[in-house]
């Protein structure tokens, strides 16, 4: 086996979710005719439906990535390219005012045993590996990877919440929050919260349509 330790940084091509295309116009972003949604280059293609994510499309730097293919973990499916075979997309202007993305984060049914599967095949070995502690007392097991279009990829265990690995939550940036929360509806958001310390955030409720998790969340404070 060909041993690597440096790796180039994956990028998130494509995410499909099963919404309704209007109800993320009616969110504040920006849908084209042809239901996709950019956002800091990442297509998330509505195709209708009951929900969540079908599949995630990534260019890669692992063996694999050069022959493409698809592969079905746990329910959830991951096509995979080479770095770079992909065209740019270029993200659209969002009413709302998001602008970018923190992370997208997949919740396994038990991160290791996903890991085993799309390490080599769709990504790299994560950059850090661990296993938290919940308030509750309960290890939960965390990957993380850099990402070119995001501050970062997670996975983090369901914590039997579910019975397939999920993309669970979308994590987005905007330019002003106070500005997104009158754009969006201040009975479509939770109150604002500290995501992190000089960081707040809202998350949008199900009453809005979208089907994923979805925090708001202000510019790190970090240069």
């Amino acid at each position: 086996m060909d041993i690597k330790h440096r790796w180039k940084p994956s990028r998130i091509v494509e995410v499909v979710v099963c919404d309704a295309p209007e109800a993320w116009r009616s969110a504040g972003f920006d849908v084209g005719e042809d239901d996709v949604a950019v956002i800091a280059g990442v297509r998330f293609r509505l195709a209708g439906g009951d929900g969540g994510v079908e599949s995630c499309r990534v260019e890669s730097d692992t063996p694999d990535a050069s022959a493409g293919g698809t592969h079905v973990v746990n329910g959830l499916t991951w096509h995979v390219q080479a770095l770079g075979t992909a065209p740019e997309a270029p993200s659209g202007s969002h009413d709302n005012g998001v602008v970018g993305i923190q992370k997208l984060e997949v919740c396994p049914v038990e991160t290791w045993v996903t890991l085993t599967e799309l390490v080599h095949r769709v990504l790299p070995p994560p950059y850090n590996a661990f296993a938290y502690r919940n308030p509750d007392g309960n290890p939960q097991h965390v990957a993380l990877w850099r990402m070119q279009n995001m501050e970062v990829f997670e996975m983090a265990d369901a914590m039997g919440q579910t019975v397939n690995d999920e993309m669970a939550m979308f994590f987005l940036v905007v330019a002003d929050l106070d500005a997104t929360i009158a754009r969006v509806g201040a009975e479509n958001l939770s109150e604002p919260f500290q995501m992190a310390e000089g960081r707040r955030a809202v998350i949008v409720r199900k009453r809005a349509g979208l089907s994923v998790r979805t925090f708001l969340c202000e510019r790190s404070p970090d240069p």
